[in-house]
């Protein structure tokens, strides 16, 4: 990790991707160290918080991307790092960004007072919590996903802006390829019906496909942009590999978020398909990826895809709304999901709802679903109303944020930086009524 440093001065970019599968590589057989790669972990923190301290948020971009992807690796080997490391970081770093950049007078969206009155709920409904340990994390969570949000309401991020964030990101996403790929080098994985982490080299297999399969995305939204012709080789291969390495995981949700995307961005273009018909090569790419994986695993993936079930995630949905039912009106408290799904002898064991959207219901009742809810439909119609391409690419993150926390809840780095990019891309003529206001807008400098 301390190595990341030197993809910020090369240009080309099949460098940076061969640099950053090697560095992971090395990483994943720990030939640097865990030690070393927290320390790296640690000085690109400070200099996030410095470059947010000057303003740079190109810089802060540029960054950020490599810490996010560090955290699985982290939380899975460097346990004496903050599990909430990213949550505290963008907490301070957007909190510093609004008072260090120069932004609007007011928010070009209101969908943003619903995540606020939501966060305020989850901190004044936890006035008993059974165990504080569990919900200290849930509100430091949903701060370090309203201070981006509250930074991207009052910007206009510049393409250009998004480009850096989105390129490192996908640099970054190679990188963690590196460190699982590792696991599948050594040939000592038993697959089964399940992930695991022998075939995610010790890393949260649910966790990575979120993290890998955004970064599959970008890649396929790479291939498909007419602007990278020139580079469309390089990603069908980069894709290719990403992808490889997200299915052997096991986990099923990456390939999932990556299949859903592929469908908005066809229903998008549907009038330009005609376009696309030469990326039939994608097929048999798709097929020679299938036909490794089938091999490397004994055949065990094709069973994993066809099981039933969603690993007890329908059975926690169905209890969240049973709770929802018995106490409709403010719930049974921030983070009390956990415990009360025993005490009401409703499930064996304590476990998490893995749905945000469901935690909301069941801890905050009606006034978490009003609040939580309203913000990602209220959200949802802001965005609806843009011009394109800001519109089409705004759902495409607000998508993905969806699905992650559908299948995750709110866990990984990448959700808040999904969320922002959601909300911070209006049309440069969104519908303001201040004339003074538009011009504001679309003079807002960014950087």
């Amino acid at each position: 990790m301390a190595s990341t440093t030197i993809f910020f001065n090369i240009e080309k970019l099949h460098t940076r991707y061969i640099l950053a599968f090697f560095i992971g590589s090395l990483v994943g057989y720990k030939l640097i160290p865990v030690p070393v790669v927290a320390i790296g972990y640690i000085i690109l923190v400070i200099t996030c918080i410095f470059k947010c301290a000057k303003g740079d948020v190109d810089g802060f971009f540029s960054i950020v991307p490599y810490i996010v992807y560090t955290e699985i690796f982290m939380r899975a080997f460097a346990r004496w790092i903050p599990y909430l490391g990213i949550a505290y970081l963008f907490i301070t770093c957007f909190s510093i960004l609004l008072f260090t950049t120069r932004r609007l007078k007011r928010p070009h969206t209101n969908a943003v007072i619903f995540l606020i009155m939501y966060t305020f709920l989850e901190i004044v409904n936890n006035i008993y919590p059974a165990k504080p340990a569990i919900t200290r994390p849930i509100i430091i969570q949903s701060l370090g996903l309203l201070m981006p949000v509250v930074w991207a309401s009052y910007n206009a991020l510049k393409p250009v802006t998004i480009n850096r964030l989105l390129n490192n990101v996908k640099v970054a996403s190679v990188y963690l390829a590196g460190i699982v790929f590792v696991a599948h080098m050594t040939g000592k994985i038993n697959y089964g019906m399940f992930s695991n982490s022998d075939s995610s080299n010790g890393l949260a297999p649910v966790q990575l496909s979120g993290y890998l399969g955004f970064g599959c995305i970008l890649f396929f939204l790479s291939i498909m942009n007419p602007e990278e012709l020139a580079k469309r080789v390089l990603n069908i291969t980069v894709l290719s590999v990403t992808a490889t390495v997200m299915l052997l995981t096991f986990s099923r949700g990456g390939l999932y978020f990556l299949g859903a995307e592929v469908a908005i961005f066809l229903l998008f273009n549907r009038a330009k398909l005609g376009n696309y018909a030469k990326l039939l090569v994608l097929v048999p790419i798709g097929l020679g990826i299938y036909g490794y994986v089938v091999t490397q695993t004994g055949g065990k993936i094709v069973e994993r895809y066809e099981q039933k079930g969603t690993s007890n995630r329908d059975v926690l949905v169905n209890i969240g709304f049973r709770i929802f039912e018995k106490h409709m009106l403010f719930g049974v408290g921030t983070g009390n999901y956990n415990t009360t799904i025993v005490k009401e002898k409703l499930f064996k064991e304590e476990s998490g709802a893995h749905n945000e959207y469901v935690r909301a219901a069941a801890e905050h009742g009606i006034f978490g679903i009003f609040f939580y809810w309203g913000f990602h439909v209220f959200l949802f119609m802001e965005i609806w109303a843009r011009r394109e391409p800001q519109r089409q690419y705004a759902i495409y993150f607000l998508l993905l944020f969806f699905l992650i926390i559908v299948h995750n809840g709110l866990k990984i780095g990448i959700q808040p930086l999904l969320i922002m990019l959601a909300v911070g891309t209006p049309s440069l003529l969104y519908k303001i009524p201040k004339n003074a206001y538009d011009k504001e807008l679309q003079e807002t400098r960014v950087a």
